[in-house]
């Protein structure tokens, strides 16, 4: 596999964030008169079939303003700002450089990431009416963009993404398949965190471009299956109706497929 094909690959296997900014309110989604509920540490486990791993992310602030995220004490991402826009992230190994992604904007949209590497990398993102629709990703092949991964993305009013149709080559030959997701109506672990890290952020038990939070969804691999496999999230939440901790479970095997404890400042 290519090293990190996707933006979003490093922040499964444990991208970390440093962020640096300047006078603004770092993209916040927060109102005056709501308190900032900010995540200080997420562990999580996945599990396997002949083991399991663990990562430890811990967060840190200046001011309400993420500065920088440490994954088991190894990994590091510094974050440069525009004003609340993320310009640029450069990436730590043992405390060596080890690669940088520049975001470029359309107003007010995130438009593509440009990861530097080998080989170049790129993600790009479509919109209607301000919401996103579709995500491509792939790799540069001297000035060509060889696309490995193209999502179809449906939303609800409530900002929730509902659909996912994911074309794939990753592996080789293409291959379709699709998610239906399903929420509930309590607060996101990364309400108030800024808009465009939430556009790149996930871990195995969530990811940051969703209103709520996914209670349960149906998977098809590939999209002519007629029979889904179901998935569902158990949740235990805070006395601010924030996850605290979320399990992936296969309905059909009841086997748990990753655990996810979050705990905020």
């Amino acid at each position: 596999m290519r090293k990190s094909v996707l933006i979003k690959i490093l922040f499964v296997f444990c991208t970390v964030l440093s962020m640096s900014c300047s006078n603004d309110d770092g993209g916040k989604d927060t109102t005056s008169n709501e308190k900032s509920v900010l995540i200080k540490k997420i562990t999580e486990t996945v599990y396997f079939s002949d083991g399991s791993e663990t990562s430890i992310m811990d967060f840190a602030y200046e001011n309400k303003i993420l500065k920088s995220v440490t994954t088991n004490t190894r990994y590091k991402t510094e974050f440069l700002y525009d004003g609340e826009k993320i310009s640029k992230m450069n990436y730590f190994r043992d405390n060596v450089a080890s690669g940088s992604a520049v975001f470029h904007y359309n107003g007010d949209l995130l438009s593509y990431i440009y990861s530097e590497g080998d080989p170049d990398e790129k993600t790009e993102y479509s919109y209607v009416n301000g919401i996103l629709t579709s995500e491509k990703s792939g790799y540069m092949d001297e000035n060509k963009y060889i696309i490995q991964r193209e999502l179809s993305i449906s939303s609800d009013n409530a900002k929730n993404i509902t659909q996912i149709i994911n074309k794939s080559s990753l592996t080789g030959s293409e291959i379709i398949s699709k998610n239906n997701y399903f929420y509930d109506n309590k607060n996101h672990p990364m309400k108030f965190m800024n808009k465009y890290y939430r556009m790149v952020f996930v871990v195995e038990g969530f990811g940051g471009q969703t209103t709520n939070n996914v209670v349960s969804r149906e998977s098809y691999y590939p999209v002519n299956n007629e029979v889904p496999e179901y998935y569902i999230s158990e949740i235990i939440y805070n006395n601010d109706n924030f996850p605290v901790e979320i399990k992936k479970i296969s309905k059909e095997s009841n086997n748990v497929i990753s655990k996810t404890v979050i705990e905020y400042q």
